[in-house]
């Protein structure tokens, strides 16, 4: 996992194509509707609004595609398993690339997402997205940059 400010960007990613995700990373604003943007085989953007929970249900992670996760407006915690403190809840399916968990101990980290910040999350990031900051929900607008795996390795 990677968690730094998003001007960094470039010391975090070092390929080409991590200069044109960034230029379009530009074009969404806070009053972009939700949906999916730039959908092309290396990467795709989901902007996504919802009220933070107190007890969220997903838990996953991804093999094909690492996610780039910013928040617009809000803040959002979200917390990191290791998988022996899982069970498998469904397999992972190739179609929408998740494997989604049960909880059955407790996370080992966790970070809050907050705007001009990105949490970066591979394939053994087991994150649990929607927790609310200091327990008091509130609504998030959020953008998931999926990024094919083979710009990492």
């Amino acid at each position: 996992m990677i968690f730094d400010k998003i001007d960094k960007w470039n010391l975090c990613f070092k390929h080409p194509i991590f200069i044109r995700i960034f230029q379009d990373l530009d074009k969404i604003k806070i009053n972009t509707p939700n949906g999916v943007y730039f959908k092309n085989s290396d990467y795709y953007f989901k902007v996504m609004s919802y009220k933070t929970k107190l007890n969220p249900k997903i838990i996953e992670n991804h093999r094909k595609e690492v996610d780039i996760q910013i928040v617009l407006l809000g803040s959002e915690k979200i917390k990191l398993y290791p998988v022996e403190k899982l069970e498998v809840k469904r397999n992972y399916s190739e179609e929408d690339d998740c494997q989604f968990y049960n909880k059955i101990g407790t996370s080992h980290s966790e970070v809050i997402l907050k705007p001009k910040y990105m949490g970066v999350f591979f394939n053994q990031d087991i994150h649990h997205p929607q927790f609310p900051v200091n327990n008091k929900p509130e609504e998030v607008k959020k953008i998931v940059i999926k990024v094919n795996e083979k710009f990492f390795t």
